[in-house]
């Protein structure tokens, strides 16, 4: 039994969800993919996902469509090849899912203090 091939609009669904990882980004930023003018008219193509009828779809609705008006941007598409700039939008990704973290919490990439003695 073989599986069907992909619809162009799952391929579609699935390319912006990836959009909301920072570092998908930061990887596309490195394979020198960002300033492609194909690259850039496809990102255009896909603001269709801004209608509430597909953006109802995405798991991360918000992040992913963040960084679809972000990826329109010269500065961010160069400021994300920095892997630091990939990580401080990641902590801002997980504090905006859990409002009730503690900001003096530790960040993801951040080591809890020492403790002294037991």
């Amino acid at each position: 039994m073989s599986q069907e091939p992909f619809t162009r609009f799952e391929v579609e669904l699935e390319f912006i969800q990836c959009l909301a990882n920072p570092f998908y980004l930061n990887f596309l930023a490195h394979s020198k993919v960002l300033d492609d003018e194909r690259f850039i008219a496809y990102i255009l193509y896909l603001e269709y996902f801004r209608e509430p009828e597909y953006a109802k779809l995405l798991t991360y609705p918000v992040h992913s469509l963040a960084a679809l008006t972000l990826l329109q941007q010269p500065q961010f598409r160069a400021d994300i090849m920095n892997p630091a700039v990939a990580q401080e939008i990641l902590n801002d990704v997980v504090a905006s899912l859990n409002p009730e973290a503690d900001p003096g919490q530790p960040q993801i990439d951040e080591k809890p203090p020492q403790q002294n003695g037991n």
